[in-house]
């Protein structure tokens, strides 16, 4: 089973076997929430508690998540290339 397939397969919540938008949002923003809670816990641990601190490093650490989500040749999630 190709890497992609294995990955849409883990997105299917309801196990039908098809992968819906409403599942495609939900993992995009699970990987937003994961990546921008991961920065500012790991400023709040240096000791730097400034909240707009604390929100840039977060905006910063979802910028690459946000260009593979822009990426049209990234399956998992994203704009895709449409298939002729």
């Amino acid at each position: 089973m190709p890497s992609d397939r294995r990955i849409l397969m883990n997105q299917d919540l309801n196990n039908d076997g098809k992968v819906t938008m409403q599942e495609k949002i939900l993992a995009a923003l699970a990987s937003y929430g994961r990546h921008f809670l991961g920065a500012a816990i790991a400023l709040y641990m240096t000791g730097n508690t400034d909240p707009g601190d604390l929100i840039k490093g977060g905006i910063a650490a979802c910028l690459p998540v946000i260009l593979k989500a822009l990426n049209p040749n990234e399956n998992s999630f994203g704009f895709t290339k449409t298939q002729a």
